[in-house]
C-alpha cells in the first residue's frame, strides 16, 4: 500500500503541476490578446486620425478649388460685359468650368 499511495501521491502532484502550467499559459495567451487588442485599438485610432486629417485637407482643396471657380466666373461674366474676345470662346471656357 505504500507505494500505491507514493503512486498516488505522485499522480496529484503531477496533476497539480499540469493545473498550474495550464493556468499560466492561458493567462500568458490572455496577456498575448491584450497585447494584440491594443494593437489593434492603437491601429484603429492612428487610421481615424489620419482619415479625418485627409478629409480636412480634402475640405481645404475643395474650398480653393471652389473658390478658383468663382474667380473664373467672375472674370468671364466681366469680359461679357465688357464685351473683350470672343464671345463663343468665352461660352465655351463658361461650360468648361461649369462642368467641374
Amino acid at each position: 500500500m505504500d507505494c500505491t499511495s507514493q503512486a498516488i501521491n505522485e499522480l496529484k502532484e503531477k496533476k497539480k503541476q499540469l493545473e498550474e502550467q495550464a493556468k499560466i499559459e492561458l493567462q500568458m495567451e490572455k496577456l498575448k490578446l491584450k497585447k494584440e487588442q491594443r494593437c489593434i485599438l492603437q491601429s484603429q485610432a492612428d487610421i481615424i486620425q489620419s482619415t479625418r486629417k485627409a478629409m480636412k485637407e480634402l475640405e481645404v482643396e475643395k474650398d480653393l478649388l471652389k473658390e478658383e471657380k468663382k474667380k473664373l466666373e467672375n472674370v468671364i461674366a466681366e469680359l461679357l460685359k465688357v464685351g473683350h474676345g470672343c464671345k463663343e470662346n468665352l461660352d465655351k471656357i463658361k461650360e468648361v468650368v461649369m462642368e467641374e
